[in-house]
């Protein structure tokens, strides 16, 4: 049991990228007082908590509703993540956290982050909204597991969250090329974790091959 949480933890702690998400907090909110810092921080993570949990409840419903099966979603969700993590180890924009040039020029321009582009797409993008849903379908039985799953994705917005609130300190210590190299380092993990979600959805399709 503690070593399946550990690796939950780790799947969703490295989608998430707390380091990166500082990097780009330190950017949005350099004009902002450190009160409001603090408030938009807070106020992301709070909002990017909701849209996780929630899209990782309704994302299995909403699969079950369309008729697809785990085994298909988690075949999908690996190329995915592996897309993802592939870029992320060759520092390639992936267009799943990235922002479009007018994206990136209203969030620049808005006083309050927080919502966009910080919850959504820098926090739960694509990746961890899929990343979600796996887990909370792996621990749909019992229905008492769910909570760890609650658990897990509190402690990592909690991370970010303390990641943002020094972000200044992060990015002046590890500078660009300490935050690039831990961004690496997290797409390894994200493409192996993908490839294990592909592997687990062909086991689930095909039983033959777990033998």
């Amino acid at each position: 049991m503690s070593t399946q949480l550990l690796y939950d933890f780790v799947t969703l702690l490295a989608v998430v990228n707390p380091i990166e998400a500082a990097a780009t907090f330190a950017t949005l909110t350099a004009r902002n007082t450190a009160s409001e810092q603090a408030t938009i921080a807070l106020r992301a993570c709070t909002v990017a908590l909701v849209i996780l949990l929630a899209f990782g409840f309704i994302g299995g419903a909403l699969l079950a509703a369309l008729g697809i099966g785990f085994p298909a979603f988690r075949i999908a969700g690996g190329l995915l993540l592996f897309v993802v993590g592939f870029n992320m180890v060759f520092a390639k924009e992936t267009g799943t956290r990235e922002l479009a040039p007018d994206e990136e020029a209203h969030a620049k321009q808005t006083e309050d982050p927080s919502v966009f582009p910080l919850a959504i797409p820098i926090i739960t993008g694509p990746g961890a909204l899929t990343t979600i849903v796996a887990l909370v379908s792996k621990r749909r039985e019992p229905a008492s597991e769910i909570l760890f799953v609650v658990f897990i994705g509190i402690a990592v917005l909690a991370i970010t969250y303390v990641s943002m609130r020094g972000s200044q300190w992060v990015t002046r210590v590890l500078g660009a090329t300490g935050v690039n190299a831990i961004g690496r380092v997290m797409g390894i993990i994200v493409a192996a974790i993908a490839i294990q979600l592909i592997v687990d959805g062909f086991v689930q399709v095909f039983p033959v091959l777990k033998s």
